[in-house]
């Protein structure tokens, strides 16, 4: 990436914010704040129970249920077909003194097993697929370690990202790995503009109806510039 790109988006994002003060951000740091407060550690007997109540809005529900997506309901099922296992799939996912490479690939590994124990309990079942794309995938992420990871905006916001700011390799397919890394990137030279402060002060928790979370305005930053950049070549 060339710095002086990144640096003029995050430049462009802040001002846009500081002047039009936009709420649409209440929506990804309160859906993230709300996954983080629901979560402990995971119980087979509980585990259903929490995540239902970790997978909750009062903004929107869109991360998780619009037309032929509907991954929160694919999950529950998976934990129905067996608990024990889909608690163990939970416990690596949340590991986080493990490589998030590894932790993500066995994270699959578990959601496909319990997929085909759920079609074997219920051989009418149209399910081919848990569904478990990176977006929903960021999500369980950054709610489970907000100060570290962030929302994933989906492959074709991102590569408009990596795009708008010089990247000479961009990515062909999802790659949580690569994307937690770029938007540490970013969070770094965020923190660095003479406009983050202002921000901050500017959604002051005794201000608004939601509480900032630092790190996700990172997942913000990409996926303006990744918008504006796309629109812009359309």
């Amino acid at each position: 990436m060339k710095v002086h790109l990144l640096e003029k988006a995050i430049d462009g994002f802040l001002t846009g914010q500081l002047r039009d003060n936009p709420t649409d951000w209440y929506f990804p740091h309160a859906m993230v704040l709300h996954f983080h407060e629901h979560w402990s550690a995971p119980q087979e007997g509980s585990l259903k129970e929490m995540y239902d109540d970790c997978l909750r809005s009062e903004y929107s529900q869109r991360w998780w249920k619009r037309d032929q997506y509907r991954p929160k309901e694919i999950m529950q099922l998976l934990i129905e077909a067996d608990p024990e296992l889909a608690t163990i799939a939970w416990k690596d996912l949340s590991n986080d003194a493990a490589s998030l490479d590894g932790r993500l690939s066995r994270f699959e590994y578990y959601c496909n097993e319990l997929l085909q124990i759920h079609r074997q309990k219920h051989f009418r079942s149209v399910e081919t697929y848990p569904h478990q794309d990176a977006s929903i995938v960021s999500l369980y992420l950054s709610g489970l370690f907000p100060d570290k990871y962030a929302l994933y905006p989906g492959l074709d916001v991102f590569q408009s990202f990596c795009r708008a700011i010089g990247s000479p390799d961009i990515p062909k397919v999802d790659d949580l790995v690569r994307y937690m890394k770029v938007a540490a990137i970013v969070f770094t030279f965020l923190q660095r503009n003479v406009h983050y402060q202002s921000l901050l002060n500017q959604r002051e928790p005794s201000l608004h109806k939601v509480n900032l979370i630092p790190f996700l305005v990172s997942y913000e930053v990409i996926a303006y510039e990744g918008e504006r950049f796309k629109n812009a070549s359309e």
